[in-house]
């Protein structure tokens, strides 16, 4: 809470969960502190602000029947939080990251994992930050050999957002599933960039974005995949998709593909569209009302991304999300 971390944390068998102030008390977690780059500003305003979070170590083979969840929930101000968390080999679970809160705010917060050989992770960021607040988040991971990562983001609040990804393969059979999506309402801006890095031969990846805009909201999705020359065989797929509301909505796209090998399968695409107003008409004379139909419309647009997750219960949780979103924005 306010960036700071619960004094007793749970209990899980297969699972260590540390305070990270004891962390950056012994300096231990020091070297994961470095920016990603010299342009990495959430990085470094996060590295020089950060005095909390969470270092979750999940063992060699734990396979976790519940999901843990990590919040980072802040009453107004500033608040500056970094999660990191260690996958031991063979081990699987599901991560839920909730960012939410209430009041004018900064809030930064700096995700990073570390998946060992064999990992099965799901990892889900719900951020529901108020439309006061300014959010600037990063999640970096780092994919080890025949390991499996999927990253699920939904976008359903903020003033300002910024969501960087940064992933990289490191092992050969690692495979990346990104699955987002951007519910942008009201006067807001929502920026999600993501860089993929394929290092190594025999890796894949897809990723899969779904926007729906409305009112004055403006978006944005910048998504590079670098395919290194020693990384043969790299199957990477992205596309971006997106729902306009409103007249005075945007949404940005773009896709990239930087490709140094030469035997690779890897393809782009983007698309923008209204609601199709003959699927409307089709619920109305079916005695559908108007704002129930576009819901309809606006769930089925983006429930495929949804139903992919395997874990029913935070399925309809999301989706009462989304038709929370909707009733308010709709």
């Amino acid at each position: 809470m306010n960036g700071v971390s619960s004094a007793k944390a749970p209990v899980v068998e297969g699972v260590s969960v540390q305070r990270l102030s004891e962390k950056l008390t012994d300096g231990s977690i020091a070297p994961g502190l470095d920016p990603y780059g010299n342009d990495d500003a959430i990085g470094a305003l996060n590295t020089a602000f950060v005095a909390d979070g969470y270092f979750v170590d999940i063992a060699d083979g734990a396979e976790l029947e519940k999901p843990v969840e990590l919040q980072n929930l802040q009453a107004g101000g500033q608040t500056h939080v970094r999660l990191a968390a260690r996958v031991g080999a063979g081990a699987k679970a599901v991560i839920v990251e909730r960012q939410a809160g209430e009041g004018a705010a900064l809030t930064s917060s700096v995700s990073q994992l570390v998946l060992g050989e064999g990992a099965e992770v799901t990892w889900l960021i719900v951020q529901e930050q108020p439309e006061t607040a300014t959010h600037l988040a990063q999640f970096k991971a780092h994919i080890g050999k025949n390991a499996k990562l999927t990253l699920f983001v939904m976008n359903a609040g903020g003033k300002l957002v910024r969501q960087e990804i940064m992933v990289k393969t490191t092992g050969e059979g690692a495979d990346f599933r990104l699955r987002g999506i951007n519910l942008l309402a009201g006067d807001t801006h929502t920026d999600v960039t993501m860089v993929l890095d394929h290092a190594v031969p025999h890796t894949t990846s897809t990723e899969i974005v779904r926007n729906v805009v409305t009112g004055k909201a403006r978006g944005v999705f910048q998504g590079r995949i670098n395919v290194h020359q020693y990384a043969q065989k790299t199957n990477a797929k992205m596309a971006c998709n997106t729902l306009l509301l409103s007249d005075d909505g945007e949404f940005s796209t773009k896709p990239e593909l930087e490709i140094f090998a030469d035997d690779v399968v890897c393809g782009h695409g983007a698309t923008v569209t209204e609601i199709d107003h003959d699927h409307l008409f089709y619920l109305m004379a079916r005695g559908v009302d108007e704002k129930s139909a576009r819901g309809l419309l606006v769930k089925a647009f983006v429930a495929e991304v949804i139903e992919e997750l395997d874990d029913e219960t935070i399925v309809e949780a999301l989706e009462a999300k989304l038709d929370e979103w909707f009733v308010t924005h709709g």
